[in-house]
């Protein structure tokens, strides 16, 4: 067992520790500094790259209040505003930049750019809208921010640059003048219907040396100027902008229609023609209506945009586009690409397209959203090609919108074949973190493993048996006192003779069997086992369940031989059924406890119980939750100290709905404390356990073991850490400027037989 933190004081100090597990990987990355490309002499720089980092400071100082996020973007868009097209030449003369002006010759309040020209990085420069767009938008919600905040109006700014010195609200002031001077700009650009009730953005059509001029702009460019305008009459209470808002918003309405089958919206890529609208682009276009609703702007007393609408956007994700566990559609309403993230994405698909992180904020409205994104994220065959962690505006989203858990580690090359039957965690190797054995019942593998990179390898060698023995559950503890684990797993095998517990220990480097108890009666219907102290004397002892009889065995170890104590006869209906079995120290002090998930007819019995064991094995339950419909189906459970604080938590799960659940035990009261949602297929039927897999972490780990093979470990979204450490580097941002400015793509795709790996 992990050792207890007993110390009140160092549990404050280790609680004012506690930090967000992705707001740690932005500092970490070092997108907490100033990144030196926003200071580039090259306006193609700040249209994607330098925007969405200023994107990802905002929402980290919105998130967290943070005042460094603060600082560091008002740092970053000084220096952006020192290179818009016509301040250019403000800066000093070493500097070696003059101002630019555009193939009209006009030198304007904009980052014109020829990198996205018929000819790309040759000829005049152009002003796009989008980014003009996309690198005001920062500016204009932090300027929202502090009209909102008046406690932070009076902070004064002092890290250097243009407006080193100065209050946030006198920089507020001045960030909106230079958002007003873009969109005045671009003034021209904006048309509106006879009605007057629809406007949109157009290309530029006066020669302009780039395709589609004159075309009216694509919907998720509307998008992105529409929530500049949301941001300015947040800042501003402008009504001019609320009118060009209700305009963008109903030329969006205009060109999206209902899936009634799906309850989901769609709509294509632009109005010219029926081109998809694939993930990537989707993000953009669906985040003006979530910060029209978000902020609440209204059209008289009316939101723009409804409840429904938002979960009509989220049922687009959720029903349309994923399809199942890492399997997603390229598009909305578009089928003919798919991806199955277990493998690589289709020949010839720009995977870009398939970049997905924006509609993490649609979790608002549908809870799983977040997991179902989250997992995707960290799936090999989608991280090692798009590499989101370096991306500082994927890691402020998956900040923002963190709750309970984060996925950190997957692998996904297992079959559903595997059948997995247990997991536990333990101290194989000797080192100062804890690894993790599995077992499962295709050919009786039991393994042991941890987390390595973002995988898992192996520890030790891994043993088989065969498929014969019907494996039900599996635990680790120090049963003879070595300083090491041991594992004792129980074998529901159709032979008496095989039927009942094997203790095994690791011995250089193998998983040998140490001992059995067979002869068990052959429809025991073993549920699962459970290590810990129970019974004093300095060891861990195990216990086993079984559904005939509904009993509890306690063992003990004499030497290194289990012995049983006692039998506890639970008080359980005949036709209900145990699902799951988990120990740990719950109340933080004196031995372990023990937890049951009990699946009822009767929903008195149905739920969670908990158990002390004395010297004599003897149980005394202490707590339950019951009460719950007998359609809850609990399977998943696990016992650990998920949020650090040195007494344990239970964790379940249940097929009914995909929830996680977090309890704490409070004298003989369970009390719920975090619920985590995933979609309901993600988590089905799946085998848990914690440990101290990260040893700079107070905090265990969450390790899953799905139906489809796959393994995810996650770490708690709040995280403690045992030390902190810091290494600087100049520039962060490495990412390319995007090729090609409306990226879209069209390709063939013939869907393959998909199949899975069952075997290693």
């Amino acid at each position: 067992m992990k050792k207890l933190f007993t110390v009140l004081t160092l549990l404050l100090i280790l609680k004012s520790h506690a930090q967000s597990y992705y707001k740690n990987l932005f500092d970490s990355k070092q997108y907490d500094v100033v990144p030196l490309n926003s200071t580039s002499p090259n306006q193609a720089e700040f249209s994607w790259i330098v925007s969405a980092h200023m994107e990802a400071l905002v929402l980290m100082y919105e998130k967290t209040h943070d005042v460094k996020y603060a600082n560091v973007l008002i740092g970053t868009m000084g220096n952006v505003i020192d290179r818009r097209d016509d301040l250019r030449d403000q800066l000093p003369p070493n500097i070696g930049v003059s101002n630019i002006s555009d193939y009209r010759g006009i030198s304007g309040a904009a980052w014109s750019t020829n990198h996205y020209n018929i000819t790309p990085d040759s000829g005049g420069t152009y002003a796009h809208v989008v980014h003009s767009a996309n690198i005001t938008y920062p500016m204009a919600k932090f300027a929202a921010i502090v009209k909102k905040d008046t406690t932070i109006q009076n902070t004064m700014y002092n890290s250097g640059g243009r407006y080193n010195g100065l209050t946030f609200k006198v920089i507020a002031n001045d960030l909106k003048q230079k958002v007003s001077e873009t969109l005045i700009y671009h003034k021209n650009q904006w048309y509106t219907e006879p009605n007057n009730m629809i406007g949109y953005y157009k290309e530029r059509n006066d020669n302009p040396p780039i395709n589609n001029a004159g075309e009216i702009l694509p919907f998720n460019m509307q998008s992105a100027m529409g929530r500049v305008l949301v941001q300015m009459y947040l800042a501003t209470d402008n009504l001019d902008y609320l009118t060009q808002i209700n305009q963008i918003a109903n030329f969006l309405k205009a060109n999206t229609s209902f899936n009634a089958n799906l309850q989901s919206n769609k709509w294509t890529y632009w109005k010219k023609d029926t081109s998809r609208e694939d993930i990537s682009h989707g993000g953009l276009t669906i985040s003006f209506p979530y910060e029209c609703h978000k902020y609440g702007v209204l059209n008289g007393s009316t939101p723009i945009y409804t409840d429904s609408d938002m979960n009509a956007y989220a049922n687009t994700l959720t029903r349309d586009i994923y399809q199942s566990p890492l399997y997603i559609n390229n598009g909305v309403d578009y089928s003919l690409i798919s991806w199955n993230v277990k493998s690589g994405p289709a020949s010839g698909v720009d995977i870009s397209t398939y970049t997905c992180f924006r509609w993490a904020c649609l979790s608002v409205y549908d809870k799983k959203i977040y997991q179902l994104l989250a997992e995707i994220q960290t799936a090999e065959n989608y991280y090692t090609p798009l590499t989101p962690e370096n991306s500082p505006l994927a890691v402020a989203y998956l900040a923002y919108y963190e709750n309970l858990i984060v996925p950190v580690n997957t692998e996904h090359g297992w079959g559903s074949g595997s059948d997995w039957r247990g997991l536990a965690s333990g101290n194989f190797d000797g080192d100062d973190a804890h690894e993790f054995v599995v077992i499962r019942n295709y050919d009786g593998m039991i393994g042991t493993m941890e987390p390595y990179g973002k995988k898992f390898h192996s520890v030790t060698n891994d043993k088989y048996y065969n498929g014969q023995y019907n494996w039900r559950g599996i635990a680790a503890g120090d049963f003879f006192g070595d300083n090491k684990s041991e594992i004792v797993t129980l074998s529901n095998h159709a032979d008496p003779g095989n039927n009942g517990v094997y203790i095994l220990k690791i011995e250089n480097n193998n998983i040998v069997e140490h001992t059995k108890s067979t002869g068990w009666d052959g429809q025991s219907d073993w549920v699962g086992t459970a290590a810990g102290n129970f019974i004093t004397g300095g060891k861990d002892d195990f216990i086993a369940v079984k559904n005939l009889n509904k009993e509890v065995l306690v063992f003990n170890f004499n030497g290194t031989t289990p012995q049983l104590v006692h039998t506890n006869a639970l008080n359980l209906p005949s036709n209900s059924k145990i699902t799951a079995v988990a120990s740990a120290n719950l109340d933080g002090a004196g031995k372990d406890e023990i937890v049951l998930l009990v699946d009822a007819q009767d929903s008195d019995y149905n739920g969670i119980y908990v158990y002390n064991i004395d010297d004599n094995g003897v149980m005394t339950k202490i707590a339950q939750s019951t009460n719950w419909g007998s359609g809850s189906e609990w399977r998943g459970l696990a016992v650990g100290n998920l949020d650090g604080n040195g007494a344990d938590e239970i964790i379940v799960h249940r097929n009914y709905d995909g929830e996680y659940v977090a309890y704490t035990l409070n004298g003989n009261i369970l009390n719920s404390t975090g619920v985590e949602r995933f979609p309901i297929l993600q988590t089905q039927d799946n085998i848990m356990c914690t440990g101290n897999f990260d040893s700079s972490s107070k905090n265990d780990e969450l390790v899953t073991l799905r139906k489809d093979g796959g393994i995810v470990m996650f770490s708690a979204a709040k995280v403690i850490r045992s030390n902190f450490s810091s290494n600087k580097q100049l520039d962060p941002c490495k990412n390319e400027v995007p090729e090609v400015l409306f990226s879209f793509k069209s390709a063939s795709f013939k869907r393959d037989d998909i199949k899975e790996i069952s075997v290693r």
